[in-house]
């Protein structure tokens, strides 16, 4: 699975984005097993496609584990669940690049709640 990184659009925080976070397994199962308890992570980037997490956590990606992830852009929550593509360790933890499913509500819903905080961010430097 190639990992779309230069996907025309893509939303940098500048102020990381708190999440939470579990590891599940067989997620395209009828039921979804839970291997974690929730964890918090940092959002740093963002697509309708995919996002970049931080996470003091050390996770194995390579025994393909689904991660579920809940947090709130600008108003509604969003929770979704998104497979671990690569790994990147750093000084005081690990970021991790996630594939998101193509699912057109959850993109239109990421896109709608970027849109109203880049507006919110445009007011209030004027």
């Amino acid at each position: 699975m190639q990992y779309k990184r230069n996907e025309s659009f893509r939303y940098t925080f500048t102020e990381p984005c708190k999440a939470t976070f579990r590891l599940i397994k067989d997620a395209n199962g009828l039921t979804e097993k839970e291997i974690s308890k929730k964890g918090i992570c940092e959002i740093i980037d963002i697509s309708p496609h995919g996002l970049k997490i931080f996470t003091e956590y050390s996770i194995a990606i390579d025994k393909q584990i689904h991660v579920e992830l809940n947090f709130t852009l600008d108003e509604s929550p969003i929770d979704l669940v998104g497979e671990f593509v690569w790994s990147r360790r750093k000084i005081n933890g690990s970021e991790y690049g996630i594939n998101l499913p193509g699912d057109t509500y959850t993109e239109q819903l990421i896109i709608r709640e970027l849109k109203n905080l880049g507006r919110k961010s445009m007011n209030m430097r004027k």
